[in-house]
C-alpha cells in the first residue's frame, strides 16, 4: 500500500554493500561451490530476515514494498525463497481455493528468482512455494508466468511443479494448509485496504481478516493501522456501503480513537445508522457475536465499551438499548440486581434467539468465565456463594438452553479441577465440594443423579497383567 520509507531502503542497502564487500562472495563467485552460497545465507539471511519481522511489525503497509526492493542482484537472491513463501500465504483465496484476485507479488518475486543467475542454489529452496502458487492460481495465468521465462531448463523446472492434485479443490486446500502450516509462528499477514469505490467488495474482507489478526496479537504494535482505517472510513464515496461497518468497529473496539478521530468515527457511524438503521443494527451485532465466539481474539468488557464511545445514544434504536444496558452491566455489576432488571426487561422486547439477545448473553457469561478462572481450588466456596445466587437468576431471565449448557460446562471444568486436587474422599474440602454440587447441579438440570454419581466416581486402575 505504501512505498518503503528511506529508513529502511538505507538499511537495507547496507545490507546489500556488506554481502558486496563478503569475502565470502568473493570465494563464491571464483569458486561456484554450494558450499560458499551457503555460508553467505547463513551470514546475511538472518539480517534480512531481522529487517522483515521488524516492518511488518511497525510499518505493514509497506511490506510489499520492502520484499520488491530485495529484487536487486546486490542481494544474489538471498532471502528471497522465503519472501515467494510469504507471497503465496498472504492473497485472499476463495471457497474454491483459488486467489480471489490475481497474486501478481508471487509471479513477480517468482520471475526475478528464476532469472537470478544464483538460480542453481535458489531452487532447492522454492519447490513447494511453487507449487502452492500454482495451485492457486488460475491456468492461463501460470501458463503466461512460464512462457515469458527465457531458459528453457527454467522452465521445465517450474512446469514440474504443477502438481496432479490441485485439478481438484480438496487437492489444493490440501497443498495450501500442508504449507501453510510451515509457517504459524510467522508474522507475515498483509491485506491491502481499498482506496476506491470499485476496491470496497474485493478488498474488505481481507482487510478485516489481516485487522483481527493484528489485534488479535497482543505483542504487535498496531500504530500504523489507525491511519489507513481513518481515511477508509472518512471518505465521503464510501457513504452508504455495508463494507464501512465492520472496520469501523475494529477501529472503535480495538484502536480506542481520542478525540476528533473519535468524533468522526462517531459521526460516520451516526450517518450510517440513521440512512439504513436495520442494516447497520443487524451488521454491528452479527460481527460482536463473530467476535465474542471466535477463540482466537478477545472481545470482552473493554472492548464493548469502548465500541459504545462512538454510539450514539440520542437515536432511538437497538444499538442505543444494547450499548445503554451493556454499559450498565460493565461499570455497575453483572450481580447488581438492578443490571438484573435491565437486561430482564431488555430481553423480553427482544425475540428470544435474536442476536441482540445473544449478544447480552455472551457479555454475561464473560463474566462468570473470567470469574471461574480467577479462583483457585481453594476458593470453591466463593465459587459457591456467588454461582448458587447468580445462575438460577440468568438462567430464569435469559430462559436459553444453549447459555444453561455453556454454565453447564463452564461448572464442570471448574469442579474437575477441584476434585483433580482435592482427593480425600473423606475430606472436608471434598466432601463439601460433593455435597454442594450433587444439591445445585441437579437444581439446575446440569446433570442427573446418576450422571452425578458417575462424575464423582474414582477410575478403577487397570491391574498390572503378568
Amino acid at each position: 500500500m505504501y512505498e518503503l520509507n528511506d529508513t529502511y531502503k538505507a538499511h537495507l542497502d547496507s545490507i546489500a554493500e556488506a554481502i558486496q564487500a563478503s569475502p565470502t562472495l568473493a570465494q563464491y563467485l571464483e569458486e561456484e561451490e554450494d558450499e560458499y552460497y551457503e555460508a553467505l545465507k547463513a551470514e546475511f539471511e538472518p539480517q534480512l530476515e531481522a529487517a522483515h519481522e521488524q516492518i511488518n511489525h511497525y510499518s505493514p503497509f509497506e511490506i510489499e514494498s520492502f520484499e520488491r526492493y530485495l529484487l536487486d542482484d546486490r542481494f544474489e537472491g538471498l532471502f528471497l525463497p522465503r519472501v515467494l513463501g510469504y507471497s503465496v500465504l498472504r492473497p485472499q483465496i476463495n471457497e474454491l481455493f483459488f486467489y480471489s484476485r490475481q497474486n501478481d507479488h508471487f509471479g513477480q518475486i517468482l520471475s526475478y528468482i528464476a532469472g537470478n543467475v544464483n538460480f542453481d542454489q535458489l531452487r532447492s529452496r522454492i519447490g513447494q512455494a511453487v507449487q502452492v502458487g500454482f495451485a492457486l492460481s488460475s491456468d492461463i495465468y501460470v501458463t503466461g508466468l512460464i512462457d515469458e521465462i527465457p531458459t528453457k531448463r527454467v522452465r521445465q523446472f517450474l512446469l514440474t511443479q504443477k502438481a496432479d492434485n490441485a485439478r481438484t479443490a480438496d487437492g489444493r486446500k490440501q497443498i495450501f494448509q500442508r504449507y501453510q502450516r510451515q509457517f504459524r509462528s510467522r508474522n507475515y499477514h498483509y491485506a491491502p485496504f481499498p482506496l476506491a469505490e470499485n476496491e470496497l467488495i474485493s478488498h474488505t474482507d481481507h482487510m478485516v481478516d489481516f485487522l483481527l489478526y493484528r489485534v488479535s496479537k497482543e505483542e504487535m504494535n498496531n500504530d500504523a493501522l489507525p491511519g489507513p482505517l481513518y481515511d477508509m472510513a472518512t471518505n465521503e464515496a464510501f457513504a452508504g456501503r455495508k463494507e464501512l461497518i465492520e472496520p469501523i468497529v475494529i477501529y472503535a473496539a480495538y484502536l480506542s480513537p481520542e478525540g476528533d478521530a473519535q468524533q468522526a468515527i462517531k459521526d460516520v457511524l451516526t450517518r450510517e445508522r440513521k440512512a439504513e438503521p436495520k442494516r447497520v443494527n443487524d451488521q454491528v451485532m452479527a460481527f460482536m457475536l463473530r467476535l465474542k465466539n471466535d477463540p482466537t481474539i478477545t472481545f470482552g468488557q473493554l472492548e464493548e465499551l469502548n465500541l459504545g464511545e462512538i454510539v450514539e445514544r440520542d437515536i432511538d434504536d437497538d444499538l442505543t438499548a444494547y450499548f445503554n444496558l451493556t454499559d450498565k452491566i460493565h461499570n455497575d455489576g453483572y450481580t447488581e440486581p438492578e443490571v438484573q432488571e435491565a437486561v430482564q426487561e431488555e430481553v423480553l422486547k427482544q425475540e428470544g434467539l435474536s442476536e441482540f439477545n445473544e449478544n447480552i448473553r455472551q457479555s454475561v457469561l464473560a463474566y462468570f468465565d473470567t470469574f471461574a478462572a480467577s479462583l483457585g481450588t481453594d476458593d470453591y466456596n466463593e465459587w459457591f456463594a456467588l454461582t448458587g445466587k447468580q445462575f438460577p437468576i440468568y438462567m430464569k431471565i435469559f430462559a436459553n438452553e444453549q447459555f444453561n449448557q455453556e454454565l453447564r460446562q463452564l461448572a464442570i471444568r471448574y469442579t474437575k479441577r477441584l476434585i483433580k486436587v482435592h482427593t480425600n474422599k473423606r475430606g472436608k474440602d471434598y466432601r463439601d465440594i460433593k455435597k454442594t454440587t450433587v444439591a445445585t447441579w441437579t437444581d439446575y438440570n446440569f446433570m442427573t443423579e446418576k450422571q452425578l454419581k458417575e462424575f464423582f466416581k474414582t477410575p478403577r486402575k487397570r491391574k498390572k497383567t503378568a
